[in-house]
């Protein structure tokens, strides 16, 4: 799987998993009798890397990793069996953490607080509205990948019937990526309402679902965990300013060209402060900007079925001549190009 071929992201070369992640995902394949071996080859991670849950990988490998497994076993639904078979082991101390609060709502917001333990460059945030909450998720960094939606929703549902001890949680799903041929798969693990081709992920709960108790909290084991996640997001190297800005962006280009004004607006600082902080973590605001217009126009090209011009207005621009005119200078290609090679590689 080629990703990442034109992507010079200077701002943005730490991101990084973490092992024990990696682990669970590799044990899931083994129970379907994946050759778990070839995957650590194609990733080129090692044995000695995954010894301690507590190691970082880098991000690519991880993506690389998951795209073999996707081209080798054709299954349009893998992601949704990693993720059902994710515990919470594989996700370390927010996963005992979360695993021993008092409600389930108080297990969200510890994703993000805590989750950049798991995925360096993952962003959730939780809507609080009159009776429902969202909880939207999306990567800030990297080579995004519809799979690891179906990863990560599919452990959050599974491990929220767990703790609650329900048979049904989410409200709604909304996923980036197209609907599969078959749905029966997604609507078992997270009911009817699902929805495809979004321009957001993410998970929508009732209020009283979530304010349901958890099923035998131990206090002792969530403040232990609480307390040694506390300790390891310190070891974290992420450049958070940066990532606040990159989410800034990513909610405001499908309404239109964002303006840097108003990004820093958003943030409740000046311009002039916005791009100083950006140059102490040595980007700029552009650099920024085309950096996440080129990894989403790559993703909607080689992952969705959205139109050329639909793609175009999620990057934000008035016309599609502006976004072929992009491309070209970030790949060297143009989008349809780029799209047509890929589909012609691509394994049936």
């Amino acid at each position: 799987m080629n990703v990442g071929q034109h992507n010079k992201r200077p701002a943005l070369a730490e991101d990084t998993v973490a092992a024990f992640l990696v682990s669970g995902v590799l044990s899931a394949l083994e129970s379907t009798g994946f050759d778990t071996a070839a995957c650590r080859r194609v990733a080129a991670v090692t044995d000695a890397q995954l010894a301690s849950p507590t190691n970082r990988i880098g991000l690519m490998h991880f993506i690389a990793l998951l795209g073999f497994v996707q081209e080798e076993t054709g299954d349009a639904s893998i992601g949704l069996h990693i993720g059902r078979e994710l515990a919470f082991a594989n996700y370390y101390a927010l996963g005992y953490a979360a695993a021993n609060g008092d409600t389930l709502f108080n297990a969200l917001q510890l994703l993000p607080r805590y989750e950049s333990l798991v995925v360096s460059s993952a962003h959730t945030e939780i809507v609080e509205l009159e009776h429902e909450v969202e909880v939207q998720w999306s990567l800030t960094g990297g080579t995004y990948m519809a799979m690891l939606e179906d990863i990560f929703f599919a452990s959050w549902i599974t491990q929220g019937k767990r703790l609650s001890g329900r048979d049904e949680l989410a409200t709604a799903v909304h996923f980036t990526h197209p609907a599969p041929a078959n749905l029966d798969r997604w609507h078992q693990t997270y009911g009817p309402n699902l929805f495809f081709d979004q321009g957001i992920a993410k998970v929508t709960y009732s209020r009283d679902i979530l304010a349901q108790a958890i099923l035998e909290p131990d206090p002792f084991v969530h403040q232990v965990m609480t307390e040694k996640a506390d300790k390891l997001i310190a070891e974290v190297k992420v450049p958070c300013f940066t990532r606040k800005v990159i989410n800034c962006l990513l909610k405001q280009l499908p309404l239109g060209e964002p303006d840097q004004q108003v990004i820093a607006s958003q943030m409740n600082i000046s311009e002039r402060t916005l791009r100083r902080y950006l140059h102490q973590e040595h980007t700029s605001y552009q650099m920024l900007l085309d950096t996440v217009r080129r990894e989403r126009a790559n993703y909607y090209l080689h992952q969705t079925s959205l139109s050329l011009q639909e793609i175009s207005s999620r990057l934000g621009y008035q016309h599609l001549t502006a976004f072929n005119a992009a491309f070209k200078r970030w790949t060297g290609s143009t989008p349809a190009k780029s799209r047509s090679d890929r589909s012609f590689g691509r394994k049936d």
